[in-house]
């Protein structure tokens, strides 16, 4: 993915910054869920919306046929990709081994997606409860869906 766009984390932050929407966000976005399909499209005419190349591998496992796949392969063209961190699998193993009984349910690849976000100064979007409680607890900011103004 030589072409990707890379977000900074040395960049300056915008006034908006930008927000890193998680898989099954996608996932309710592509099936129309009418709610997220307004607010993706928000963002992204807003230009807020960053991905990371682990979401775009889920996408594309779960890419239903050839215009799905192309869609979900463009999404590295279309948003910036957030860069990953030297060690972030091992920082993200480390957050995991330090929260595994306050979160039973987390997940290595949750605690990754903390940890990229957090390294990136980004916003985290997603519907995982025990992501969002992870996240405001490491000090990322979870975007709330609710919020009318974007």
């Amino acid at each position: 993915m030589a072409n990707s766009k890379a977000l900074d984390a040395s960049d300056p932050q915008p006034s908006n910054p930008s927000i890193l929407v998680d898989t099954p966000v996608w996932r309710n976005y592509f099936r129309l869920d009418r709610r997220t399909y307004e607010i993706i499209n928000r963002l992204m005419d807003g230009g807020r919306i960053c991905c990371l190349d682990l979401g775009v591998g889920e996408l594309l496992m779960s890419a239903r046929n050839s215009k799905e796949m192309k869609v979900f392969q463009d999404f590295t063209q279309v948003f910036p990709v957030l860069q990953e961190p030297p060690g972030a699998w091992v920082e993200a193993a480390r957050l995991f081994f330090q929260v595994r009984r306050k979160f039973p349910r987390l997940s290595l690849r949750d605690c990754y997606i903390a940890v990229v976000a957090k390294t990136n100064q980004v916003q985290l979007y997603t519907t995982n409860q025990q992501l969002k409680r992870l996240g405001r607890s490491f000090g990322i900011p979870i975007y709330s869906d609710r919020v009318k103004s974007i």
